[in-house]
């Protein structure tokens, strides 16, 4: 078989040129391709109940854990900060079930971050 990129000869069996390493059946490389991306998901199959889960356990460390910090220890309030990516991971996501908690989670944990915030500049 003949590279269509190079044009070197090849054996019929190999499905890349040993030369150039382009795909010497171009066609039904971009189809098989097509197919894979089709049958992927946003992100890799994780338990929703567990998602929801973790991402309760880590709003609550992260934002009022911040409060019981900065309490004992001073100015450590702003660890809290950390928490938010992994409920902004979860907004991404299609199933409104881990959305919604995941706007749950954001509620908790910016709950804890503002009262933490008023503790250290002493508002309350």
């Amino acid at each position: 078989m003949k590279c269509p990129i190079c044009g070197c000869e090849n054996p019929d069996d190999y499905k890349f040129c040993h030369d150039c390493g382009s795909p010497l059946n171009f066609t039904e490389s971009i189809d098989d391709l097509t197919d894979e991306l089709n049958n992927l998901d946003d992100f890799p199959s994780l338990d929703s109940k567990k998602l929801i889960i973790i991402g309760y356990i880590i709003a609550i460390l992260f934002g009022w854990g911040s409060f019981i910090l900065s309490f004992f220890l001073g100015s450590y309030g702003f660890v809290g900060f950390i928490g938010l990516f992994f409920p902004g991971f979860m907004l991404n996501s299609k199933d409104s079930n881990i959305r919604k908690h995941a706007y749950i989670q954001l509620a908790i944990m910016l709950s804890g971050i503002i009262f933490t915030v008023m503790f250290l500049f002493r508002w309350f």
